[in-house]
């Protein structure tokens, strides 16, 4: 528990703040969208007892809304910022593009990101450059950009700041760029996507997708679904994956310092190959013909095949630092 968690709890059991405001705060907080804690906490220890709610709800700004012109050719994204980037599903034939900011502890409210649709383009621009908010820098501030659901995405996002997203919209050629901040795509199909991360977790799930490539510094990488062409390297996380069939897959997990687990769906072929510097490897496939297993002073290899009729993949595991687990589940 850290400091704010135990102010607030000493706040609420003092009876400066209701259970409510207390259980607000906390979750402000987690969502980095806390406005003023300084003015809280003042007017509570004065038992002015201000609503927490009006510190916490951030101020919200519709900057886009257009219609976007039907064609067969997908959205080409332009987007560089520092804020939080979250694309989703909205009305059938119409771009939104909605703005939230968090009021920071201290500095400028910064002005919102420039948002324009040229066609089957759509441009954003921004940079907070000032205000920070519980010790982090440009807490709080997100663009929500709705797409008509049949919209599919191309083109490249940079963002130097903040999470970004996508819900539900199909990719057809789309490169993310972030420096700090968390990657979640969830899709239902990929034809090609590249995630590269400084600092922040991905997370990439598809019902079916083509080529996957993920680059990552420090965090954590999850991959789900029927991904036909894997490849994934953290230098600082474990990497999971959990693969449906395909006809024809390939997948490459690499990292330095870190776990490798791999999981498969009944059925599917796989010519395994499996390496460790220090760390063990676990292999729990039941009908597996280990071809090559090596294991020394200072490295662990295994190489195998198991037969199966409703995929095939060739999978290449490996790390540095850390344990390699496969499994294939049972029907």
């Amino acid at each position: 528990m850290g400091d704010f968690e135990r102010r607030v709890l000493r706040l609420v059991s003092e009876g400066k703040l209701t259970a409510e405001e207390g259980e607000e705060l906390l979750h402000s907080h987690e969502r980095g969208t806390l406005r003023d804690l300084r003015t809280v906490v003042e007017d509570s220890l004065s038992g002015v007892g201000r609503v927490v709610r009006e510190h916490t709800e951030p101020d919200v700004q519709e900057l886009l809304r257009a219609e976007l012109p039907e064609a067969d050719e997908p959205l080409e994204l332009r987007i560089a910022g520092d804020f939080g980037l979250a694309l989703m599903p909205g009305d059938e034939g119409i771009c939104r593009a909605v703005w939230s900011v968090g009021r920071p502890l201290f500095g400028e409210v910064p002005p919102p990101p420039e948002v324009r649709l040229d066609g089957r383009t759509l441009r954003v621009e921004g940079r907070a450059r000032y205000g920070f908010g519980l010790g982090m820098p440009f807490a709080g501030y997100s663009l929500d950009i709705y797409l008509p659901p049949a919209t599919r995405l191309a083109g490249g996002v940079a963002q130097r700041l903040g999470r970004v997203r996508i819900d539900d919209l199909a990719v057809e050629s789309l490169r993310l760029d972030t420096q700090n901040g968390r990657v979640q795509v969830e899709v239902p199909s990929i034809k090609e996507l590249q995630v590269t991360s400084r600092n922040g977790s991905i997370e990439v799930s598809a019902s079916e997708a083509g080529k996957v490539r993920v680059d990552a510094y420090n965090g954590r990488v999850a991959l789900r679904g029927a991904l036909r062409d894997v490849d994934a390297m953290t230098r600082n996380g474990r990497i999971e994956a959990d693969l449906k069939p395909v006809r024809g897959g390939n997948c490459r997990l690499q990292t330095l310092n870190g776990a490798v687990e791999l999981e498969l769906a009944y059925a599917i072929a796989c010519q395994l190959s499996a390496e460790t510097v220090h760390g063990p490897i676990s292999v729990d496939m039941p009908n597996l013909t280990i071809q090559e297993d090596v294991r020394d002073f200072s490295r662990r290899r295994l190489r195998g095949q198991t037969s199966g009729s409703e995929g095939d993949l060739v999978a290449e595991l490996g790390t540095t630092n850390g344990a390699v687990r496969v499994v294939q589940h049972a029907r």
